[in-house]
Order: structure tokens, then C-alpha cells, then sequence
């Protein structure tokens, strides 16, 4: 019964996950914390946090961690699998449909709109990440160097992170 419902709750995420990524975010919330109760929201956000330090996709992250914490590796397996078919299947679709309508002007319109869509899921998630924090003035300065190091210079995101958790280590006890 678990592993069906950790199937169908990554699938669901993996169905609705346009703009992957962070966009994924609130859709992996909404299964693993509201409807099923499987994380609380202060977990969650650890698990999200963590997972900032680890290569991969966020989906497959939370996938592999709340399939182990519910039903160990067989539920590993079911979220897994949930989360990668449908990417999988639809790229396929979607690759055929690019080849043959790639230059149509709804194809491309709709795309355009996609993207705006994404970018309002990102801001939703920045939002809640935000109010899920507590800042203090150490919090604020990380923040604001994060965002002027990755939006005015090539500094790349993982040595942000990194050299964030690093000072994270003597700055923020």
C-alpha cells in the first residue's frame, strides 16, 4: 500500500514538474508534508537544505529520502520510479512533437508562457523558503552576497554554496 502511494505521489510531482528544478519544490511539499503527512514542514526544509549540498536533481533527492524514511530501499525503488517516468515518457513525446512543430508560433507561445509560469513558481518558492528561516543579520548578509556573487559575476553556484556553508560553520552558531 506505501509504496503505491510513494509511486503515485512522485509521479504525481514528476507529471506536474515543468520548469524542474526548484519549481519542483512546492509540488514535492504538497505530497510529502499535506497529503500524506510522510515529512513536517521543519523537516522538510532540513531535508531541502541538506540536499543543497548534494550533485543531483532536488526531485530525485527527496524521492530517495522520504522512499527510504517510509518504506526503506523497496520504497527508494517505488518514489523513484514515480519521479523518472514521466520526465522520461514525455521527453520522448515531446522530442518527436519539437522535431516536427519546433517552429510553429503556438508552440513557441506557449513555451513563452511556461516560462513565465516557472518563473512565478520560483519567486512562490523564494517567498517560503524565505519565511521559513530565521535570519538575524548574518543570514541577510549571506543572502545579499549570494545574490550579487551569482547575478553580477561567473561565480559559479556550488562554490557559493560551499564557501556559504563553510563560513555558515564559524559565523552562524
Amino acid at each position: 500500500m506505501v509504496l503505491g502511494q510513494l509511486f503515485v505521489a512522485f509521479l504525481r510531482v514528476g507529471l506536474l514538474s515543468i520548469g524542474g528544478g526548484y519549481v519542483l519544490i512546492p509540488l514535492i511539499e504538497q505530497e510529502v508534508v499535506r497529503v500524506y503527512g510522510w515529512l513536517t514542514r521543519e523537516e522538510f526544509l532540513q531535508v531541502l537544505g541538506v540536499t543543497q549540498g548534494i550533485p543531483g536533481a532536488i526531485s530525485m533527492k527527496f524521492a530517495t529520502y522520504t522512499g527510504y524514511r517510509i518504506a526503506g530501499y523497496p520504497g527508494v525503488v517505488a518514489a523513484n520510479l514515480g519521479i523518472l517516468l514521466p520526465p522520461v515518457i514525455l521527453m520522448l513525446i515531446l522530442g518527436t512533437i519539437l522535431l516536427r512543430y519546433g517552429h510553429h508560433r503556438y508552440f513557441t507561445t506557449f513555451l513563452r508562457g511556461v516560462q513565465f509560469a516557472t518563473i512565478g513558481l520560483l519567486l512562490s518558492v523564494t517567498i517560503n523558503l524565505a519565511r521559513g528561516q530565521s535570519w538575524g543579520v548574518a543570514g541577510g548578509v549571506f543572502t545579499a552576497l549570494s545574490v550579487v556573487l551569482l547575478t553580477v559575476t561567473n561565480v559559479h553556484p556550488a562554490l557559493v554554496i560551499f564557501a556559504a556553508g563553510f563560513l555558515g560553520i564559524f559565523i552562524m552558531r
